[in-house]
This record gives C-alpha cells, structure tokens and sequence, in this order.
C-alpha cells in the first residue's frame, strides 16, 4: 500500500510539475533600474527584455536577448537541460548564468561576465560563491516552478525562478559596481497573461524623460579602466565638454568634445578613483565615477 502511495505520488508530480523552458520568444520581462545622478534625486528606467533569433556559434544554437529601451545592449544565450548559458566574447565559450538543477546545499559561483545581457553596467570583477539554502515548487505565473533561493549575496536576497529567472530581472544578481544601484524583475508576460513581482503594480515605472534617457547612454566601458576605455556620448545629449576630477574635487584634465566618445587611457592618470563630468556648454548633464586600475 505505502509503495502504491509513493508511486502515485511521483506520477503526480511529475504531471503537475514538469522543466520550464526561460528563453521562449513570448516571453517579456519587464525590469526596473533604480539609481541616482551625482547629488540629485533617485531615479527609475524600466527597461523591457526581449529574446528572438538565431546563432550558430561553434555548433551551438542561440538566441539574442535584446533590450527595448537601448538595442546597443544585447547578449547571446542558449539553455539546455535546465542551464542558461551565455556566450561570451572573451573566452569564446559559454558562461552559466542559471542552472535550475541545483538543490538545497549545492553552491553556484557566480562569474563576472563583464556585461550584463540586459542593461549597462560593470558586473564584479571577482568570482563568488553562494549556497542554496531552500528550493521548492512554487505556482507562479500561471505555472508550477521551481524556486531556488541562496544565503547572501552581496547586500540582496537572490532568488530564482524557473523559465523565468532572478527576481532581480534577466541577468542573475542585480548588483551593478556603475551606472545603477539596483534592478528589480517588475513584469514577466508570456502567452498567459502579465504577472507583477516585487510589489510592483505597473510594468513601466520610469521617472526619466526621453532627455534623461538620452543622458542615461553617457557610459564608460570597462570600468574599472585597466588599459583603455571608450566613454560612449550619445550626440543627441548635445555634450561638449568632459573634466576630469579627483576623489577630491581637483580638476586634473578639461577637454572640449566634438565626436560621440571619448577615450581614458590608463597611462594618462595614476591608479585611483576618479570621476568624470559632461557639460553641455555649462550645462551639468552627468558625474559618474570610474577607477584606474
């Protein structure tokens, strides 16, 4: 009797609980990017993630994540048996951004891709290890998944949840070292309707203008700098002059500009922290910090 029960009950969970694909081309997440410009009030950029296509790379299939809000801002990825991959450019291989095969005690080292798929910023340049303290099977989003939750990172809760990924948004760990403070999964759509995630109650929270956004582009990548970095000025910002600034205060370097980017080297300043400032002729558009390695 005990053996029929234990049967049947592995019959109807493996018919009420199944693997849940992330990278279904119906599937939209909705993600909101909290920061704050030097000195002024916080801010909020939703940005809306999408994935489509596909590309072959070294026999392997895979589709682009393509952000809505800047198209400039895109990774390629693949799954399979229940890992998210995604390429990467400087090892020409796959890095694991999800494995949804882990259980309680397993530990995920979560590496630094440099970029992240959906929104600018320097991830940590550090690889570090966190422990699944609890999964279980949760109805959400219209569907039974698996959600894996893991002890500290960093000063955020990191949880997952499958076919849908970190309620931080796309990319796993919403901790960003430029750019912004903080992401947040908002909306998750798919073919079965919109679901709402971190208290949200509206899938576009953006309290930037389309001026705003257009300063949001001023970013400097890679940051740190550690030979030479391009810091990317979108020409609709109308920016026409950078300066240089210590950690305190001093302006060591003031340029005029006259095309969309501007070029750190390295060799131009001693190892530090350093900030940058773009004016519109007087005009402060943005102060943002960066590092010599």
């Amino acid at each position: 009797m005990k053996l029929s029960i234990f049967i049947l009950s592995l019959f109807y969970f493996s018919v009420s609980y199944s693997q849940l694909p992330m990278l279904e081309e119906n599937h939209v997440w909705n993600i909101d990017l909290h920061g704050s410009f030097f000195g002024e009030d916080p801010y909020i950029i939703t940005n809306q993630i999408t994935v489509s296509g596909e590309t072959v790379i070294n026999g392997k299939s895979y589709k682009s994540v393509i952000n809505n809000v800047n198209e400039d801002i895109n990774c390629l990825v693949r799954e399979e048996n229940g890992i998210v991959y995604m390429y990467s450019e400087s090892f020409n291989d796959d890095v694991i951004l999800y494995d949804f095969t882990l259980e309680i005690g397993d530990n995920f080292t979560f590496l630094p891709n440099n970029v992240y798929c959906s929104f600018y910023g320097e991830s940590p340049n550090i690889p570090f290890t966190a422990e699944v303290i609890n999964t279980s099977v949760q109805f959400i989003a219209n569907k039974n998944r698996k959600v894996i939750e893991f002890g500290f990172v960093f000063e955020n809760e990191e949880t997952w949840i499958e076919g849908i990924g970190s309620i931080r948004g796309f990319d796993p760990i919403g901790v960003v070292l430029d750019i912004i403070d903080l992401s947040e999964l908002v909306c998750f759509s798919d073919d079965s309707g919109t679901y709402y995630f971190n208290n949200a109650t509206s899938c576009d929270n953006t309290t930037l203008g389309i001026e705003d956004l257009s300063i949001e582009g001023i970013v400097l990548y890679p940051n740190p700098v550690v030979n030479q970095s391009i810091l990317n000025i979108p020409l609709e910002t109308n920016a026409n002059k950078i300066q240089i600034i210590t950690i305190n205060g001093e302006v060591i370097k003031e340029e005029h500009l006259n095309k969309d980017y501007y070029i750190i080297n390295t060799m131009d300043f001693s190892s530090g922290v350093y900030f940058y400032q773009i004016f519109d002729t007087n005009k402060l558009l943005k102060t943002s910090k960066f590092i010599i390695k």
